[in-house]
């Protein structure tokens, strides 16, 4: 041990032990996120970005600077969401993890739906420091929710009977609430079906959510306006 260290106090010396390790992780976790190919970001408790690796920017930053800017700006929600939920539960240390289905945003308004997860990081003291949020892309739901945003490819009539679906309503039920014929309503969404590339109705509701034509979070389930013509 050298001797500038044992004139260090016994506290000393295990501060800049402590410092020292902070030093290493922070050098690691800026390693992995400039590495790692994947979709990530640092956030502060109030969910305001700390840094982007360069992935973060090129999907969803387009030519602006995303530091300082607010997570939920690059995210798809409805008003009330179990996403804001599962955060404040984390921030106020009552979970150790998030995970959720979101849609991001791009600059251009391309809608990319995928996986969010964030787990907090905390230094030395109990409070949480940071949250690493890692984004993972459904490639081909991305490509499908372009299409049918650009497009607009859903009626006003399409939308209550979609929104209808997904409350669990019945053909007949539906048919009964929009004077429709059963199979007026059956065509509808046999239709939908295919524009959205599902196969059954429990699969038109997954797509629509996971591609952002039903808002996330929000009930009764609620179609965006991006879709409707």
């Amino acid at each position: 041990m050298s001797q500038a260290l044992m004139d260090l106090a016994p506290q000393e010396i295990v501060d800049r032990a402590r410092l020292a390790q902070l030093h290493r992780h922070a050098d690691a976790y800026r390693s992995l996120l400039e590495r790692s190919g994947i979709c990530m970001a640092s956030v502060d408790p109030t969910l305001k970005i700390q840094e982007a690796n360069e992935q973060f920017r090129r999907d969803l930053g387009g030519s602006g600077d995303v530091v300082g800017r607010d997570l939920f700006d690059f995210l798809r929600l409805g008003p009330q969401t179990q996403l804001r939920r599962q955060f404040v539960r984390l921030i106020e240390g009552r979970s150790e993890r998030v995970s959720e289905r979101i849609v991001g945003v791009r600059a251009d308004d391309h809608l990319f739906p995928g996986q969010l997860t964030a787990v907090p990081v905390r230094g030395r003291s109990p409070l949480m420091a940071s949250i690493v949020v890692t984004l993972q892309w459904d490639e081909s739901a991305a490509e499908t929710a372009i299409r049918t945003a650009r497009h607009k490819v859903l009626t006003e009539l399409d939308a209550r009977i979609l929104q209808g679906v997904a409350m669990g309503m019945s053909t007949v039920n539906l048919a009964g609430e929009l004077y429709l014929s059963r199979q007026g309503v059956e065509y509808h969404v046999a239709t939908m079906m295919k524009k959205l590339k599902a196969p059954n109705r429990a699969a038109l509701v997954s797509r629509a959510y996971s591609m952002g034509v039903l808002n996330a979070g929000t009930w009764p389930p609620q179609v965006s306006p991006d879709f409707v013509k």
